[in-house]
């Protein structure tokens, strides 16, 4: 896999999916029945969602370190250097001692990534929906020797702040049954960081190392990647559709090497999340190629959710998750480069496929994908 996916310094506290008002799984709480378009959607969001999402941000995100400053501010300085210092010790043995991220299986909660009522909120306000999930299933379960499926979903655009992975989790949960559950790929930072290392670990996430994926790929779990990574981040530009895949080969050398099907998916309205700026851009990338450190500079409603911006929670677009159909490549344990550029270049062209076939039914018909 790519290394520079697992060194990414990227700080996503809360990621973020959608739910549309259209047929699809069933959740707690709401009254969707399963469809043969599988499209899922989540009950209506509050007025007063930005705020929840903010106190939670600052609850589970922020607090530890806003008692660090408390303390640093109130009590004696020697006091609050030895409480702080004890703190951050006992911190750091507990994450160096347990390790879920590493183990190819994680710590998923499936109830967690179904049911929690701030990411079922979410889901309504952004309108989320999984298009083409029966017709991916029954793909990939005809597939397979088994009778149940595995795949390397590969999902594209990043966007500003990958807004979609942590909430999709809980909805493919319920829109691919017949198919095994997915841990999805991140920065290692994120089981760094209080509050941030248990969303990650429970929503499915481990870490972004190429042994760590070979681990989830070899317990016959799928697989959730999100190629473009930092580059994305950046380079998301509000109005525009772009990837980064070109020089991406990580994803399907680790395919032919488990002999597991690629299932491109696109995530229409994820570049329109939020307003972004291209200033300082070559030195942001720079950062990005020399340091693996994303600084996205960017803007959307009022409200806390990843980075500490007080303007940084995502607009009301509706984001429309389709999946494209699984593609076969070589099953090889040790393929040759000629080969993996050959599967890749397949990948790519059912990528573009995958856009326009859909970019007018999801209000991007005037756009043409960029492929970087």
């Amino acid at each position: 896999l790519d290394s520079s996916l697992r060194k990414q310094r990227i700080l996503p506290f809360l990621l973020i999916t959608e739910a549309q008002p259209d047929l699809g799984c069933r959740f707690p709480g709401s009254e969707l029945l399963l469809h043969s378009q599988s499209s899922c959607t989540m009950p209506e969001s509050s007025s007063s969602l930005p705020l929840e999402v903010s106190i939670n941000y600052l609850t589970n995100i922020l607090a530890p370190f806003l008692v660090a400053g408390g303390a640093l501010y109130k009590l004696p300085w020697s006091w609050s250097v030895a409480g702080c210092g004890t703190a951050a010790l006992a911190w750091g043995a507990y994450i160096t001692v347990d390790t879920p991220q590493y183990t190819g299986e994680g710590r998923h909660d499936p109830h967690f990534s179904k049911t929690n009522k701030m990411f079922q909120q979410l889901r309504a306000y952004l309108r989320m929906t999984l298009h083409r999930t029966e017709e991916v299933q029954q793909q990939l379960v005809k597939k397979s020797a088994t009778g149940v499926g595995q795949a390397i979903f590969a999902a594209f655009p990043h966007g500003v702040n990958g807004d979609f992975r942590m909430l999709m989790d809980g909805m493919m949960l319920e829109a691919f049954p017949s198919v095994a559950p997915a841990r999805a790929l991140a920065a290692s930072v994120l089981f760094q960081i209080p509050g941030a290392r248990s969303f990650a670990l429970k929503t499915g996430c481990v870490d972004a190392g190429r042994a760590t994926a070979k681990k989830v790929l070899s317990k016959k779990l799928s697989l959730v990647v999100l190629p473009g990574g930092l580059d994305e981040q950046v380079l998301c530009e509000h109005g525009k559709e772009r990837v980064v895949v070109q020089k991406r080969h990580g994803f399907v050398r680790l395919a032919m090497e488990h002999g597991v099907p690629l299932v491109p998916v696109y995530v229409f309205g994820c570049s329109d999340l939020y307003y972004t700026s291209s200033f300082l851009m070559s030195l942001r990338m720079w950062l990005v190629k020399n340091l693996r450190v994303a600084l996205p500079i960017y803007w959307g409603g009022w409200g806390l959710c990843y980075y500490p911006n007080p303007s940084g929670f995502p607009l009301p677009v509706p984001q429309n998750v389709v999946f494209g159909d699984p593609i076969e490549v070589p099953h090889t344990e040790k393929p040759t480069k000629e080969q993996v550029a050959a599967a890749h270049a397949t990948f790519v062209a059912a990528l573009i496929a995958l856009f326009d076939q859909h970019k007018a039914q999801f209000n991007a018909v005037d756009r043409t994908l960029e492929v970087l």
